[in-house]
């Protein structure tokens, strides 16, 4: 069943005068900034909104304005969102020309940049590669354990990719993150050998690539930003040499 965003529900909350009752979302304190690509939200923490709506007392008068940042954290203006809502010039969101408000007067603010109270898309659990079926598959096997060349370190239910392998996972549920463990697996690593591994779209747009891998790489953790994509493949790359393997451990959608 393809889930409901928050946007959505907070529409049908409003038509049916049940919002209060439903859940409850937080203003955030911030501030505006302009640059030279447009504006953005600071939380004034080091963090900023992206790919999300987000209710905004900009004016501190208690009212606030719901906002869609996209996935590099800009504001959208006069547009629709990707979930088929429209902002005005101001990028607030409206319905039939009227800015839809919500009154947050006394309404925990947290500075974190995070939900008072855990947000709709966060209760979603989260999506196990390694249990899930692909809808394309060209190599990159499923293994029950791999082994890091370098920390000599075991993990379990693993992706295992040899040069120009490639699977591709279903993402209609509307995931936003991708994340993992990478690694170079133990075996006939040579001194020279290099390896990438990319973050696809079914289109083969490019969300993330690696740094080369060689056989003395450590393993690291990778975070993904895939939302608006119904598709996500990943793929490996021989920069150099054809024995080599990379693993993924803990692959999963969130």
């Amino acid at each position: 069943m393809k889930k409901m965003n928050w946007a959505k529900i907070m529409k049908v909350c409003a038509a049916t005068a049940v919002c209060t009752g439903a859940f409850t979302l937080s203003a955030f304190a911030g501030n505006w900034v302009k640059d030279a690509t447009g504006w953005w939200y600071d939380y004034g923490n080091g963090t900023w909104p992206s790919n999300s709506w987000q209710w905004i007392d900009g004016n501190n008068d208690g009212v606030a304005e719901c906002y869609y940042f996209d996935r590099f954290g800009y504001c959208l203006m006069n547009t629709t969102s990707p979930d088929g809502y429209q902002v005005n010039g101001s990028g607030a969101w409206v319905e039939n020309g009227a800015v839809q408000t919500r009154n947050v007067a006394g309404t925990q603010v947290n500075n974190a940049g995070q939900n008072a109270t855990q947000s709709v898309s966060s209760k979603k659990s989260g999506l196990t590669l390694f249990n899930t079926e692909p809808i394309l598959q060209g190599g990159a096997w499923k293994y029950e354990s791999a082994v890091s060349n370098r920390e000599n370190k075991s993990y379990t239910k693993v992706i295992v990719f040899s040069y120009n392998d490639y699977i591709e996972f279903d993402n209609s549920a509307g995931y936003t993150h991708f994340k993992a463990t990478v690694f170079p697996k133990k075996g006939d690593w040579g001194r020279d050998d290099r390896m990438l591994l990319q973050v696809l779209s079914g289109d083969e747009d490019e969300f993330y690539v690696t740094d080369d891998i060689y056989y003395d790489t450590r393993a690291f953790d990778i975070d993904v930003d895939i939302s608006g994509y119904d598709k996500v493949r990943l793929k490996s790359t021989s920069v150099s040499g054809t024995y080599a393997y990379i693993a993924i451990a803990n692959a999963r959608f969130e």
